[in-house]
């Protein structure tokens, strides 16, 4: 895939309802590694856990040294996240499983929606829509986020106070709003990513 074209992907955190979602176009040529910074800034993650690409029969992760070839993920073809680029498995399947933070254990569905032509003169990657603020880092997964919503609905909870106060570590200070989605906020953390 020659430089000047741009992948669409929609980024989607699976199992949340209503969907938490990014719509990125970013450059042909990029690592999976790349992708992960990408992924992270679209989101707010922290970037502070583990992650891999799972397309059923190849995971793109950064190998762990602890770890042999096939002891972490069985069969698949294992392929190192900072030398293999985007283009020739996105391309042919269209679609992996994203995961951050093993515990936590969130899955983005990523899915390669079309192939543009790049526009001259415009920085990629950019995020062109989406929906929602992602879970804080480190809630628990789906069932511990749920729970997390309940508490910060209910302002007569004895623990609405403290659930607030804790997730300001990923909002910068701002009040949780889990339909928090600011594009331009986005956009100024992917315009750092080279």
């Amino acid at each position: 895939m020659g430089s000047n074209m741009v992948y669409q992907l929609k980024i989607t955190l699976e199992e949340i309802e209503p969907p938490i979602w990014r719509r990125v176009l970013v450059p042909a040529g990029i690592t999976f590694y790349k992708l992960h910074k990408i992924i992270q800034a679209a989101f707010g993650w922290q970037d502070y856990h583990l992650f891999n690409f799972d397309f059923g029969d190849v995971v793109v992760h950064i190998p762990d040294p602890d770890y042999a070839p096939g002891e972490l993920y069985g069969d698949a073809e294992e392929l190192n996240a900072k030398r293999t680029k985007i283009d020739a498995l996105l391309v042919e399947r269209k679609r992996c499983v994203y995961t951050y933070d093993f515990g936590d254990n969130w899955q983005h569905d990523v899915i390669l929606e079309t192939i543009l032509p790049a526009v001259e003169g415009q920085h990629y990657p950019v995020c062109v829509a989406g929906a929602r603020h992602r879970p804080p880092e480190d809630v628990g997964g789906v069932s511990g986020y749920e729970e997390f919503l309940r508490i910060i609905s209910d302002p007569e909870h004895p623990e609405y106070n403290d659930y607030l106060i804790w997730a300001e570590k990923d909002t910068g200070g701002r009040k949780f709003d889990p339909e928090y989605f600011y594009i331009n906020e986005v956009n100024r953390v992917l315009a750092k990513i080279k």
